[in-house]
């Protein structure tokens, strides 16, 4: 368990002392789904939400919780579609990237697989390491409502 905690330190921002890695955390590539408040594929449309926050806590945070420390992205365009559209830090036209999580990068896991609640969501928490650079495997999808229209259209 040492040698874990050990090797967490090198490859892990600072803060990731902050909590446990989930049991099922792995390097795995899966196509997801990014928005991109920057409307470029940048470090600042990756930035994990704890950064985000300039790593502080808020007051219903819990710092336990590893989802407070991930990338968050989506499998399914549909429902990165349904966060931009509810959260106010998106401006349209919505500028989403689509691209693999690079093993790279960091490790992900489904959230539905430790949060059994969550069975139909499609989001995926991804820990990046220090220096990662995610955004450079993602490309900002042009007409992302024609997308969206295609997409719904092959899930039919």
């Amino acid at each position: 368990m040492e040698v874990k905690k050990e090797r967490i330190k090198k490859l892990f921002p600072w803060y990731f002392s902050n909590f446990e890695l989930p049991i099922g955390a792995r390097e795995e590539a899966i196509l997801v789904y990014r928005a991109c408040k920057t409307q470029k594929c940048d470090k600042e449309s990756f930035t994990p939400t704890f950064e985000e926050q300039g790593c502080k806590y808020f007051d219903d945070d819990d710092p336990s919780d590893p989802s407070l420390y991930s990338l968050s992205t989506y499998e399914n365009p549909k429902h990165i579609k349904r966060f931009v559209t509810m959260n106010s830090e998106y401006k349209k036209p919505y500028k989403i990237a689509k691209g693999f999580t690079n093993p790279e990068c960091g490790l992900v896991q489904r959230t539905r697989e430790r949060n059994k609640n969550l069975k139909k969501s499609s989001h995926v928490d991804w820990w990046l390491y220090i220096d990662a650079r995610p955004y450079e495997s993602f490309q900002i999808i042009d007409d992302f409502e024609a997308y969206l229209e295609e997409y719904s259209k092959k899930k039919e």
